[in-house]
């Protein structure tokens, strides 16, 4: 009787877990924008090839920002937020017309930055945005109200 309830509890878990690792749609969606997101990365930021990282963006947004402008924005970020020390995936978010997927990265200067990265239904990476997340500190009197 032992070996029967055994038997069923793990046909049971198996299907469980089966069902649970069947690729979706979106979750091939999420797979890809993450591997495009990650190549901007190491390109933009990693490598400091702007020109790279543009060829990685979706043709919409290469018409909006050539490469001149790339590198201005690069310089900008190099200036601003120093070298790059490491990030890691936060969230992604699927909206009727976009997805949105976020990072928490750090810098030298900015130990924590939001980077924001904006894709089309097509997988397309059309835009970007990296902001400081500014920490504040607690008073110890606020804290005990």
């Amino acid at each position: 009787m032992k070996k029967k309830i055994a038997a069923l509890v793990l046909g049971a878990l198996l299907s469980v877990s089966a069902a649970a690792m069947a690729a979706t749609p979106d979750a091939e969606m999420m797979s890809t924008q993450q591997e495009k997101a990650a190549a901007w990365v190491d390109t933009m930021l990693v490598k400091n090839d702007p020109a790279a990282s543009l060829k990685l963006m979706g043709a919409e947004a290469q018409k909006e920002i050539d490469v001149k402008k790339a590198t201005a924005i690069h310089q900008d970020m190099d200036k601003n937020l120093g070298k790059y020390k490491g990030g890691r995936f936060v969230g992604w978010t699927r909206f009727d017309q976009a997805d949105q997927m976020m990072y928490l990265l750090s810098f030298e200067k900015e130990p924590v930055v939001r980077c924001v990265f904006l894709f089309d239904k097509k997988g397309n990476l059309q835009n970007f945005a990296l902001s400081p997340v500014k920490q504040t500190e607690v008073k110890k009197d606020e804290k005990k109200k």
